[in-house]
C-alpha cells in the first residue's frame, strides 16, 4: 500500500490532474461503476531490496498501474497525459515514505465497456522508496 500512497499522493497534489479529475474520484484500487471520470491505483509488482547491513529499513521498488476511468474517448486520453506527473523525477518525502524516485514506465492498450460507456487506459510508474522496519 506504501507506493499506492506515494502515487495517490502524488496524482492529487498535481493540478493539471485535478482539473480533470476531483481528489475524491482518486483512489486505491478499484472505482465503484458509474463513477466517471475516476483513477484507480493499484501496485502491480515490487521487489525488496535488501540493505548492505541487512537489517532495518529496506529498498522498496514497486510497479504502480494508474488506470484511468473515463466517459469518452478523448476525456481518457486528456486525463492520461495529465497523469504523467509532469517532467522530472519525484524525490523526497511523498506521504511519510523516503521517496527515491517516481518515474514513468509502461502505457496499456485502449480498454472499456463500450455498452455503457466506459474509456480506460493505465499507465505504470516505478516507485522506488525507503519501507520502515
Amino acid at each position: 500500500m506504501s507506493a499506492v500512497a506515494i502515487m495517490r499522493a502524488l496524482l492529487v497534489a498535481h493540478a493539471p490532474l485535478i482539473a480533470l479529475v476531483p481528489t475524491a474520484r482518486i483512489a486505491a484500487g478499484t472505482i465503484p461503476t458509474g463513477t466517471l471520470p475516476a483513477i484507480g491505483i493499484t501496485e502491480i509488482s515490487g521487489i525488496e531490496h535488501d540493505t548492505v547491513a541487512r537489517a532495518g529499513n529496506s529498498v522498496v521498488t514497486a510497479r504502480v498501474q494508474v488506470t484511468v476511468y473515463a466517459s469518452s474517448y478523448p476525456q481518457q486520453k486528456a486525463i492520461l497525459k495529465a497523469a504523467r506527473l509532469g517532467a522530472g523525477v519525484h524525490t523526497g518525502l511523498i506521504a511519510g515514505y523516503a521517496v527515491r524516485s517516481v518515474l514513468r514506465d509502461l502505457v496499456g492498450p485502449d480498454m472499456g465497456d463500450y455498452t455503457i460507456p466506459t474509456f480506460e487506459q493505465s499507465r505504470d510508474f516505478m516507485v522506488t522508496y525507503i519501507e520502515p522496519a
